[in-house]
């Protein structure tokens, strides 16, 4: 993806130049991240490109992720916008969480949208 990179706008390190983004379906043709949380079970966490790009002004889109710097207390953290248009499924009786791929893959289906899911 022949994508311009740019000054980057805080607290995203990493930001392009919007004119050199594609767009499909009206969300960002950009690859998706895919958080591998377990390699012998097969457990990945996929970020698809609309929840991994936040468009920062007309101009600019960052990759949505923040260093946490050199004494954070965790691995990794998943924010608010990673987990945009996701369902989750919390199984109480075996106590797992389950993560739905993004909602815009099924036809643009969105939670902002409650008509647009068909379950």
């Amino acid at each position: 993806m022949k994508m311009k990179r740019v000054e980057a706008v805080k607290p995203f390190g990493a930001c392009f130049d919007e004119k050199g983004i594609g767009s499909k379906n009206g969300v960002p043709d950009v690859p998706g991240v895919s958080l591998v949380l377990d390699e012998n079970q097969g457990v990945n966490y996929e970020i698809n490109g609309h929840n991994s790009m936040v468009e920062v002004n007309k101009d600019v889109m960052c990759l949505a992720f923040v260093d946490g710097g050199k004494e954070t207390k965790t691995g990794i953290v998943i924010g608010g916008y990673q987990m945009e248009d996701r369902i989750l499924e919390f199984d109480l009786s075996t106590s797992i969480l389950r993560f739905g791929n993004s909602l815009l893959l099924h036809n643009n289906a969105s939670c902002s949208n409650p008509s647009s899911l068909n379950f």
